[in-house]
């Protein structure tokens, strides 16, 4: 149940949903660096505001990639050049001969993303791709503030775990959250 990585029976099953990886409102023109079941990742957006999530090390020298440069067609690795496509197609090798094919032979992992509801989603599982489901809490009109967001040095199953943990609001929160209480409600 708790390993997720590629390949794993959990990671395989994890990977038929969309998952939230970023905040629409704070991927601006920098790259970053995420980690999503286990895969090392980069989120950038492209310079039409697109979204796209690819694979954190260049397939030539293994520099990450969100140290690159953000262009018009993908992201451009800083040691070579290399441009790699929002879809994982590497279309530049700068320093290939004239006619070179090698661009054509090298597929870099790439993942769909969307946004909806301020995040960016990802699904990183095989074809064919369902819809992004439109959940009235992230489709609906208006304004929703909810933030939540850091490393948790635990494994997915930990964390749900934490979250229904039905004492653990009450006495670690409860002092914050006017609606949590470390104490049972009387009835009588």
């Amino acid at each position: 149940l708790t390993r997720v990585g590629a390949g794993t029976p959990m990671g395989e099953l994890l990977r038929r949903y969309w998952w939230p990886i970023g905040i629409s409102a704070h991927l601006k023109e920098k790259p970053t660096y995420i980690r999503v079941l286990g895969e090392d990742l980069v989120l950038y957006r492209d310079a039409a505001g697109q979204p796209a999530i690819i694979g954190a090390k260049c397939a030539h020298r293994r520099a990450n990639l969100c140290l690159g440069n953000v262009e018009k067609d993908g992201i451009r690795c800083r040691y070579h050049g290399w441009l790699y496509g929002n879809d994982g197609r590497v279309l530049q090798t700068p320093g290939e001969p004239e006619g070179s094919k090698l661009k054509d032979t090298i597929t870099h992992l790439a993942y769909p993303s969307e946004e909806l509801g301020g995040f960016i989603f990802t699904y990183m599982g095989p074809k064919p791709i369902p819809l992004l489901p439109r959940y009235h809490f992230l489709a609906a009109e208006g304004e929703r503030h909810s933030i939540v967001q850091g490393f948790g040095r635990c494994h997915w199953l930990q964390a749900v775990e934490n979250g229904i943990d039905p004492l653990h609001a009450g006495f670690l929160h409860g002092d914050i959250w006017d609606a949590v209480s470390a104490e049972p409600e009387t009835t009588w």
